[in-house]
C-alpha cells in the first residue's frame, strides 16, 4: 500500500510538470543581441577617428545620436550636445525626429573635407523611445570664428554643427547661390548656401524668386565644410526683406504734375508689359515701378523700380505678373531736383491679352 501511494505521487508530479511545460508563452526564445550589448561611439569620436587619416577615408562604425532634423530626401541631421553629422539616404521616416537612435555597422566617411554617414545592407538601427530632450542648435553668433581643417579639435566640432545664425543674406546671380555674412566681435564670417532645397526655401520669402537685396535672416540648419569653403544647409528660416528705398506714395508733395491717366497692357504669350500715359511738360523722366504687397506687413505696399523712359510709352519684356498688385509711374525732372506724386494703375485695371 505504501509503495502504491509513492508510485501514484510520482506519476502525478510527472503529469503536473508536463502540463506546466506545455503552457503557451513559456517556451525558451532564441536570444537576440540587445543594443546595449554593443559599444556605441559619440559623433565626435567617429569624426576624430576619420580625421586621423591624411586622405579621404571611410570605415564602419557603431554610433549614436539624436535625430534633430529630417530633410525631404530622407537625409538626417544626427546630433549630440557637442556636434552633428549628416546621415545620408537614411530611409527613416519622420517618426524618428527628436529620438535617440543607435546605428550598428553604419558607413562613416570623410571626403572633400566633409563628414557623413551612409546606410549599408548590414546597418542596424535601434530607436530609443524614451522621452529625452534633443540638443538645441549652436548659436554661431557667439561660437567664435570658423576654423580651418588644420585646427582639428574645433574643426571636428564645427564641421557638421547643427546651428542657428542671424546674419545678412545676398544672392549671387552669377553662381546661383546665397552668401550669408554675420559678425563675431569685429570680424565678419561668411558661408554659402548652394543646395537646391535650401535655395528654394529662401526664395519663398520673395514670391519664389531669388532675394536680390541684402536681407536680414535667422537661419537654422547644418553647417559643414566642403571643397575649401564653409557651407550651410537650411532646415528653417525667418527672412525679413527690406522695402525698396524709394520715396513714393500719396503723402509725397508734388513738385511737378503727376501723370493723370495711363493704361497698362500685358501680353501673356510674350510676357510683355506695355505702359502708356499722357503728359505735356517737357524735360522730364518717367520712373516706372511695380507695386507689391509688403511681405513684412500685409497692409502696406512696396514699390520696386523696373525701368524708366523719356517718352510716354514704356515697354518691358520677360515681365512676370506674379505678386504684382499695380504699376506706378512717377515723373522726375531731368535734373532730378523735382518729382511728382506716384500715379498707380491697379492690377484690376490691367488689359490682359
Amino acid at each position: 500500500m505504501h509503495r502504491l501511494i509513492i508510485l501514484i505521487s510520482v506519476v502525478l508530479l510527472i503529469v503536473i510538470f508536463s502540463l506546466t511545460s506545455c503552457q503557451p508563452g513559456v517556451q525558451p526564445q532564441p536570444s537576440r543581441p540587445q543594443p546595449e550589448e554593443t559599444v556605441y561611439k559619440s559623433i565626435e569620436e567617429v569624426k576624430n577617428g576619420l580625421l586621423a587619416s591624411s586622405t579621404d577615408t571611410e570605415t564602419t562604425v557603431n554610433l549614436k545620436g539624436y535625430v534633430v532634423h529630417r530633410f525631404e530626401d530622407s537625409n538626417l541631421i544626427l546630433a549630440n550636445d557637442k556636434t552633428a553629422i549628416m546621415f545620408k539616404n537614411s530611409g527613416l521616416s519622420s517618426k524618428y525626429l527628436g529620438k535617440m537612435i543607435q546605428l550598428k555597422s553604419v558607413k562613416a566617411a570623410y571626403k572633400n573635407k566633409t563628414f557623413y554617414l551612409e546606410k549599408t545592407n548590414s546597418t542596424e538601427i535601434f530607436i530609443d523611445l524614451a522621452g529625452k530632450t534633443p540638443p538645441q542648435p549652436k548659436n554661431l553668433n557667439i561660437s567664435g570664428e570658423l576654423p580651418t581643417p588644420a585646427l582639428k579639435e574645433t574643426f571636428v566640432l564645427m564641421n557638421g554643427s547643427y546651428s542657428t545664425v542671424r546674419g545678412s543674406i545676398k544672392f549671387d546671380s552669377a553662381n546661383s547661390k546665397y552668401f550669408v555674412t554675420y559678425s563675431i566681435g569685429t570680424k565678419n564670417q561668411v558661408f554659402e548656401i548652394s543646395d537646391e532645397q535650401s535655395i528654394s526655401l529662401l526664395n519663398q520669402f520673395n514670391f519664389n524668386k531669388p532675394i536680390t537685396v541684402n536681407a536680414e535672416a535667422t537661419l537654422t540648419g547644418y553647417l559643414f565644410y566642403e571643397t575649401n569653403s564653409w557651407k550651410f544647409r537650411v532646415s528653417n528660416a525667418d527672412v525679413v526683406i527690406p522695402s525698396p528705398d524709394v520715396n513714393v506714395g500719396i503723402e509725397v508733395p508734388g513738385y511737378v504734375p503727376s501723370v493723370e491717366q495711363a493704361t497698362v497692357t500685358y501680353y501673356q504669350a510674350e510676357k510683355k508689359l506695355l505702359v502708356e500715359y499722357t503728359y505735356t511738360l517737357p524735360d522730364v523722366v518717367f520712373m516706372i515701378y511695380k507695386e507689391l504687397n509688403n511681405p513684412s506687413n500685409e497692409n502696406e505696399k512696396v514699390y520696386e523700380l523696373i525701368g524708366e523712359a523719356t517718352d510716354t510709352v514704356f515697354e518691358k519684356t520677360q515681365f512676370d505678373l506674379e505678386g504684382v498688385s499695380g504699376i506706378g509711374i512717377r515723373v522726375v525732372s531731368s535734373d532730378k531736383t523735382k518729382e511728382s506724386e506716384l500715379f498707380v494703375v491697379s492690377r484690376e485695371r490691367f488689359i490682359v491679352k
